[in-house]
């Protein structure tokens, strides 16, 4: 029989092997080869300004025929609500000259009362003509705005641009652009020339 200090002799051997064995460093795998960098093909870049979309005299026809339009259509409810405005004011300044001259609470509550009322209604009119313009306008700029999309498609296509940005989207994000790459005064002629 073997004694036990053999046993764990054998046993320590073991385990400092296995630990050895755990510490070194595997071979490093054959270093793979870098696949080939592809080459970019050069890309046009330009832009346009779609707020100069809707100037009177050298805008998108379509566009400001269909903005006259809404206008016509809404004009009178503008009106209406714009005149609202004004009396709600003059309320608003009658119940702060008699807040100075000492009128009766009973004069001051009809007075705030009156206000609150038309203010009430003022609101709800400005609700449901903010959703009739826009409602209006989905309807009538909606089918132009899809038309001119599909023509800036085309007139990329034509001009080999692989990009065009619409500077009037990124605000203040745009610091500095180049007037050799602007493309909008293009653009207007190409889209109204196929859509006088």
């Amino acid at each position: 029989m073997k004694s036990p200090r053999f046993l764990v002799s054998l046993l320590g051997l073991t385990f400092l092997c296995a630990t050895a064995a755990a510490q070194t460093p595997a071979a490093a795998p054959a270093a793979a080869k870098p696949a080939p960098v592809k080459a970019v093909p050069a890309m046009k870049v330009a832009w346009i300004n779609s707020s100069q979309f809707l100037a009177e005299q050298t805008g998108v026809k379509q566009l400001i025929r269909v903005g006259k339009e809404l206008e016509l259509e809404f004009g009178n409810q503008q009106s209406e609500l714009a005149l609202q405005q004004e009396k709600l004011r003059t309320i608003v300044g009658e119940l702060s000259k008699l807040q100075t001259s000492g009128a009766t609470n009973e004069v001051l509550q009809a007075k705030q009362t009156e206000g609150l009322k038309l203010q009430s209604e003022l609101q709800a009119k400005q609700q449901a003509f903010q959703a009739a313009v826009q409602q209006a306008q989905q309807e009538k700029q909606g089918p132009v705005v899809a038309e001119m999309d599909k023509a800036m498609e085309a007139f990329a296509k034509e001009r080999d641009l692989g990009i065009i940005i619409d500077v009037a989207k990124l605000g203040n994000a745009v610091v500095s652009a180049s007037t050799s790459i602007d493309v909008t005064a293009d653009f207007i002629a190409y889209y109204n020339a196929a859509h006088p």
